[in-house]
């Protein structure tokens, strides 16, 4: 039991000093008493206590991989330094994500000041401000260089050669000032003007290696071109990328098949040599379990677009019922509606007027319908062909590759696993906070996705340190060590740190990382 006094400082924050050891309390025949210590300590004050546990452990990963060093080399500056403060403000992003303008007084209550040196009055919005502005200057294409300086730091961690995931996500804006705020397709379900990032990442890790920004209504399939350039300037032995059926056009293909990486794509079941290849009832006598279910697969060796490789066919009983619920849905709506305008025929319409409007109600499907216009009438049938070669590819997805190593199940696994990207991008959704972007200078968006993008790197070291797969359980570990406290204690003139007893589960999470004893 503890004596304390309570005050507010200047700032308004309440403190603790004039702290008596009163004793242990214990309870004695049903009432509470306290035991005096045989020996009183003199009083003591406490002079400061701050947010310590999660704090040094995620500081420490960027003093230990050298990334601090790396940013002050590769941006420097008079006065604040750069590594230090986005060090700050990445981990301000994993932790509890402030604004510039209130930066100053979350830092206060952590152990940044002791470890960056950095006093909070400095870290005011102007001073942060212009520490963007210096790593701005450098442009998207400094920043994409010292992406790869900072992957070149880590991909120790990854095995010899690596397999690269590759996609596309976007973030929205309330300013329509931007240059590359541009309304385009939305993944957030908003009709609000946005830019979108292509991020590149190993797949076994999940380490990321570098991010560009486009301009919000640039399709992901435009962007490829640029990344297999990009791609070009890491220096890792790269064993394969992986596309997501939105870039795998039959140009990027074919352009990335000049080049030495493996190719694993999904491909998109649009073109004549897509459907080709799935038209067919695939064979039962391979099956692979994935965690969406139990899935079919056939393995051809064949050429797309003229280049040599694998196709390898997956079918799923549940995406058939889907697929073909969903289709039958859309079909019998635009029967009824078609049906609906041949029935109020007035007579004063043209034909071509009437046409256009049947052609409007079928939009979407019209690729399952036959309209003829004799000059006399319309009729409009099913394309039964169209429909049926439809129902052969329900439940079907088709994977190219030019791998000719690995075995199909193997394949398969490899490019489902492209799911890792999703996570980091809902990691920068919803944990790291990146949206909605509210930094409107041009040059500050590249430099807070970059923020961003130092935060997950952050947030992706502690992972493969915790040794953990997936990222259940990180962000209770995080939570579990930011409940441990730093405080000082003044006896009299004579100042000690002290660090709040660790429980049970403070204690196996330390041990998990492997480096953390000394910070405790």
């Amino acid at each position: 039991m503890y004596e304390r006094e309570n005050y507010r400082d200047s700032t308004g924050k309440v403190k603790h000093r004039n702290t008596r050891y009163l004793g242990i309390e214990v309870t004695i025949k049903g009432e509470k008493q306290i035991i005096p210590p045989k020996k009183r300590f003199k009083e003591f004050e406490i002079t400061k206590s701050v947010r310590y546990g999660d704090i040094a452990v995620l500081f420490d990963l960027f003093k230990q991989y050298g990334l601090i060093e790396l940013l002050n080399g590769l941006i420097p500056r008079r006065g604040l330094p750069v590594g230090e403060v986005f060090a700050s403000l990445a981990i301000n992003h994993i932790i509890d994500r402030e604004t510039l303008n209130q930066f100053s007084k979350w830092y206060q209550d952590t152990a940044l000041e002791e470890l960056t040196g950095i006093t909070p009055d400095k870290l005011n919005s102007t001073n942060l401000g212009a520490v963007m502005k210096t790593c701005g200057k450098i442009g998207p294409e400094g920043i994409l260089d010292v992406c790869i300086e900072l992957f070149n730091k880590i991909k120790h961690l990854e095995a010899e050669s690596s397999t690269l995931i590759y996609d596309i996500t976007s973030t929205y804006f309330y300013s329509t000032k931007l240059p590359k705020a541009r309304l385009g397709y939305s993944r957030d379900d908003n009709s609000l003007p946005q830019i979108n990032i292509g991020l590149v990442a190993t797949k076994n890790k999940g380490l990321p290696i570098l991010f560009r920004t486009y301009e919000g209504n640039i399709t992901d399939v435009r962007t490829v071109e640029q990344l297999i350039a990009d791609v070009k300037r890491v220096n890792l032995s790269i064993d394969a990328i992986i596309m997501d059926r939105g870039m795998a056009s039959k140009n990027n293909l074919l352009k990335l098949n000049g080049d030495n990486p493996k190719i694993i794509a999904g491909i998109p079941l649009t073109s004549n040599e897509a459907k080709e290849l799935v038209a067919h009832d695939i064979s039962e006598e391979t099956e692979l379990i994935r965690p969406s279910g139990l899935i079919y697969y056939e393995d051809v060796t064949t050429s797309l677009f003229g280049i040599p490789g694998r196709a390898i066919i997956c079918f799923n009983h549940s995406d058939l019922e889907l697929e073909r619920t969903a289709r039958l849905k859309k079909i019998g709506v635009a029967e009824i509606k078609v049906a609906e305008i041949l029935s109020s025929q007035t007579g004063n319409g043209t034909l071509e007027s009437l046409e256009k409007e049947i052609k409007e109600a079928i939009r979407g499907v019209s690729h399952y319908f036959v309209i003829n216009n004799d000059e006399n009438e319309i009729t409009v049938n099913p394309h039964s062909e169209n429909r049926k070669n439809a129902r052969l590819r329900d439940g079907k997805c088709l994977i190219f590759t030019t791998n000719f190593e690995k075995s199909a199940s193997e394949i398969i696994s490899t490019y489902f696993g492209k799911d890792v990207i999703e996570k980091i991008f809902d990691c920068f959704k919803n944990w790291l906070d990146l949206q909605p972007v509210r930094h409107f200078e041009e040059g500050n968006i590249d430099v807070y996705i970059f923020i961003c993008y130092l935060a997950y790197l952050a947030m992706a070291l502690y992972k493969q340190h915790l040794g953990v797969t997936g990222w259940a359980g990180v962000e209770d570990s995080l939570d579990e060590l930011g409940r441990i406290r730093k405080t000082t204690l003044d006896f009299g003139g004579e100042k000690y740190d002290k660090i709040s007893v660790l429980t049970k589960e403070q204690r196996e999470i330390i041990e998990k990382l492997g480096f953390a004893d000394a910070l405790f």
